[in-house]
């Protein structure tokens, strides 16, 4: 099966943990942290397997699967509590997590195959079945879809249409993406919004905080300055600027 013939999927799940960095605090005490990275690694492998798949390297699909497949067994091992769960909730969690197990392990074999269609339908029930259905019962459920949580829902669904424009090899759409990117910089630099949403009140915090929302918006333009010359190399450049110097500097000092 050709990469040409993946272009019928208009819809193509690359990132399939749309709000990765919230998290889920039900006590006040809870460590989130972990299960933090632990949603950041999984998008990173799940974006692997789209990456992958785009230049049919199957070898890729299966490892990003397996690594997805291990990090569900891991996590079911943890104790909830510390992650400001209930531990009543940890009977449906471990299920979302053992759904995540057995489609990775399927998305594997199915790559071991090299049957791209099965890996693609794979993706989406790892999205449907287990992801945004674990968000709906734990994160949503309990209010966490404040404005902070909104703009960092537009920001991933910014990042996901740029990634889509790369997999398509359309570069209108990765530009696209790039300018709702740094529309969402932009924004988040203002100073009401981050008092107000971000609950940032010091000076010189808000002036770190407003430093990495322009580093976002740096790296946007890059990206954007790469889909008008058609040149992925900068487009990628501009991606690791993104989360390097904007998102993981910016989580690493105020998350």
């Amino acid at each position: 099966m050709t990469f040409r013939s993946f272009r019928s999927f208009k819809a193509f799940p690359v990132m399939m943990f749309p709000v990765i960095l919230i998290a889920i605090p039900l006590v006040v005490s809870a460590d989130l942290r972990p299960l933090s990275r632990a949603m950041l690694a999984n998008l990173q492998a799940t974006n692997a397997i789209g990456e992958s798949l785009a230049v049919e390297d199957f070898t890729g699909v299966a490892n990003a699967a397996r690594e997805l497949t291990n990090r569900a067994r891991e996590i079911q091992t943890w104790d909830v509590s510390k992650l400001g769960f209930r531990p009543s909730d940890k009977a449906e969690f471990d299920a979302y997590l053992k759904l995540q197990e057995d489609i990775a392990e399927k998305i594997g074999r199915a790559a071991s195959d090299e049957n791209g269609t099965l890996v693609v339908a794979g993706l989406g029930d790892l999205l449907n079945k287990s992801c945004l259905s674990c968000h709906k019962a734990f994160r949503d459920r309990q209010g966490m879809l404040k404005s902070s949580t909104l703009f960092m829902t537009s920001f991933v669904s910014a990042w996901r249409e740029i990634n889509r424009g790369l997999l398509l090899n359309d570069y209108s759409v990765a530009a696209r993406g790039a300018r709702s990117m740094a529309s969402v910089g932009q924004i988040m630099s203002w100073d009401p919004i981050i008092r107000s949403t971000f609950n940032i009140s010091d000076t010189a915090a808000r002036n770190k905080f407003r430093g990495h929302a322009a580093n976002l918006v740096g790296a946007a333009d890059k990206i954007e300055e790469g889909a008008t010359r058609g040149e992925s190399d900068i487009i990628e450049k501009g991606l690791a600027q993104m989360w390097n110097a904007g998102c993981l500097a910016c989580h690493a000092e105020f998350r």
